[in-house]
């Protein structure tokens, strides 16, 4: 009988998973009306909470580059469990709002980047034909953790058992999941491990010494990070934006809800438009959707209109998603899949500020003005950014693949292997098949 834990749409399912049980900290704002309510806390102050978590996510993304080549992917999934789930746990005891920024925003944020990129490198491995695919829908459970535990976290909150114990459960979910997870971390086979996307070749193969010193990464990181970051902001206050325009908690915990549940959507279809139009077409077409929701999502907040501001949150999610899927199958597309840990990482650390200032900016307004619209006016002005940088991406890899060798050609002679080592090369640093 074949062992399941060796079959590839088995750990991809698996993936998906944990990546929902660990994506817990977007759903953040759930849990900032009963802590503003009983330690009297100012939204700039709990908004920094969902900023830490941020940061915390971004370095621990980072760390598994190192880290794997010292332990296995087993061992660090077993660390990042552990700061997730004694995160969560410790939540309960919180008395002062520095217990919160420790508790929530660096253990689980650190937890939560660092099984975020074991299950990619992990995922991705088994799905080199297929990497927009499966780079999207394994996410996809990471963005539902708003939707899935957003809601289970309001149910509890809201009961009998109260927002302390809310985080023992959830807790005791994540521990319990990670304990059947870990099983299904595993090598894939050379014929497995040698399959390649269709569309877009993969490049060449560097290391993150090398890659921050090219163009296309820079561009990359800013055409992300600036419509992310915004749009972190937005998840960070979503709850709050739609009661301040006169929603009720109900009906702001189903658009927060739906804003989950378009972040979770949009992270496999990113990735289906990235196999099926191709890193350049899909680098200027979600900028260009980024813009228009933006400038109808401002429109519904200016006019205090719950019910048309909501589905913009759903899009706005959907974006959010499909942005955040993109990262992962551009650093394997362009910079190969050999250091794709330490890229993606890094792509992460880069984007940090921005899920840092973005946040702090939109809480800092509203408590100038009493409301977000100023916030909004600003939006549109990172749409347009990011569509720039997009379109700028295509003759920056060009020159990035002009300057490791004739790809296409390499490509055709089944010589990827080839220019990975010459990309090593030039890079100083070993060819490891």
């Amino acid at each position: 009988m074949a062992d399941i834990r060796k079959n590839r749409y088995a750990i991809l399912v698996c993936g998906i998973l944990t990546m929902l049980m660990f994506g817990t900290i977007y759903a953040w704002s759930i849990f900032i009306p009963p802590l503003e309510a009983e330690f009297g806390w100012s939204r700039s102050q709990t908004s920094l909470v969902f900023s830490v978590a941020m940061i915390g996510l971004s370095f621990g993304m980072l760390s598994i580059g190192p880290l794997s080549k010292v332990l296995s992917l087993r061992t660090c999934f077993v660390a990042s469990t552990s700061l997730i789930v004694a995160g969560l746990f410790s939540c309960q005891f919180i008395t002062e709002l520095w217990q919160l920024y420790v508790f929530y925003g660096v253990c689980c944020g650190l937890g939560s980047g660092m099984s975020y990129t074991v299950w990619t490198t992990n995922t991705l491995a088994w799905f080199g034909d297929k990497v927009g695919f499966a780079s999207g829908v394994l996410v996809m459970g990471f963005g539902m953790g708003a939707l899935v535990l957003g809601s289970l976290a309001s149910a509890l909150i809201y009961s009998s058992l109260g927002w302390r114990l809310a985080f023992v459960v959830i807790a005791a979910l994540a521990l319990v999941e990670a304990l059947v997870a870990i099983n299904f971390i595993q090598e894939p086979p050379p014929h497995i491990a040698a399959l390649k996307p269709k569309r877009d070749a993969v490049g060449v193969s560097l290391p993150g010494s090398k890659t921050v010193r090219e163009p296309s990464f820079w561009l990359f990181c800013i055409w992300r990070s600036v419509v992310m970051g915004a749009g972190g902001a937005v998840i960070a206050e979503a709850s709050v934006m739609m009661t301040g325009i006169g929603s009720s908690i109900a009906f702001a915990t189903a658009a927060v809800g739906a804003l989950g549940l378009g972040n979770g959507f949009g992270r496999p279809l990113g990735g289906i438009l990235y196999d099926r139009i191709g890193q350049n077409r899909t680098l200027v077409v979600l900028p260009a959707l980024a813009l228009a929701v933006s400038v109808g999502m401002a429109a519904a907040y200016w006019f205090e209109v719950p019910w048309m501001f909501a589905p913009f949150l759903l899009i706005e999610g959907l974006l959010y998603g499909m942005y955040a899927a993109i990262n992962t199958s551009y650093m394997r597309t362009t910079f190969g899949q050999r250091d794709l840990a330490m890229n993606t990482g890094i792509s992460a650390v880069v984007l940090a500020p921005f899920n840092l200032v973005f946040p702090l900016v939109a809480a800092a307004l509203f408590e100038w003005t009493g409301g977000y619209e100023a916030f909004f006016v600003l939006v549109p002005a990172f749409a347009l950014l990011s569509l720039a940088c997009g379109a700028l991406c295509k003759p920056a890899n060009a020159r990035l693949q002009a300057k490791y060798g004739a790809l296409e050609k390499d490509a055709g002679e089944g010589g990827g292997h080839v220019v990975g080592q010459r990309a090593d090369h030039e890079a100083g640093v070993p060819y490891r098949a």
